[in-house]
């Protein structure tokens, strides 16, 4: 008893300083994220059945470089983005179904889990172009920019 007498602001000081750390951890965890998935959250859940895989890309990119200048694809998150620069003498109307023709190459599941984003541009054609097409999961084909 002596002990708690003599040193009784002192154990009152512990205690204010171990509810003030146990209060700061507390308010930590709601109001901080988890840093591990604090990009995406738990929206890309269950990507890994429909992966776009590697030999797709490379097919996609195959079937597309015939007739183009290049072909970029990315894939970030739940979107995928197709970068094409046409030839200067490709019309309008025959580069957005080179877009089409992109989307052959995914199965009808990754269709409808991914959202497709062509960007089609032409350095020599700067009246018509860039183009911009974009496909909606729930949608069956891509929606164009207007044609300027």
């Amino acid at each position: 008893m002596d002990f708690l007498k003599k040193n009784k602001s002192m154990i009152v000081a512990g205690l204010i300083l171990l509810a003030v750390v146990v209060t700061i951890f507390i308010v930590k965890d709601t109001v901080m994220f988890d840093e591990s998935q604090a990009e995406y959250g738990n929206r890309l859940e269950g990507i890994d059945k429909v992966k776009v895989t590697d030999d797709q890309i490379k097919e996609i990119k195959n079937n597309l470089k015939d007739n183009m200048k290049s072909v970029e694809l990315s894939i970030q998150g739940r979107t995928i983005n197709i970068i094409i620069e046409v030839n200067p003498d490709t019309s309008v109307g025959d580069a957005k179904s080179y877009a089409e023709k992109a989307l052959e190459t995914l199965t009808e599941e990754q269709k409808s889990y991914y959202d497709i984003e062509a960007l089609v541009k032409n350095s020599a054609d700067k009246d018509h172009y860039p183009i911009i097409g974009y496909k909606h999961k729930t949608r069956g084909s891509y929606t164009w920019t207007r044609d300027r």
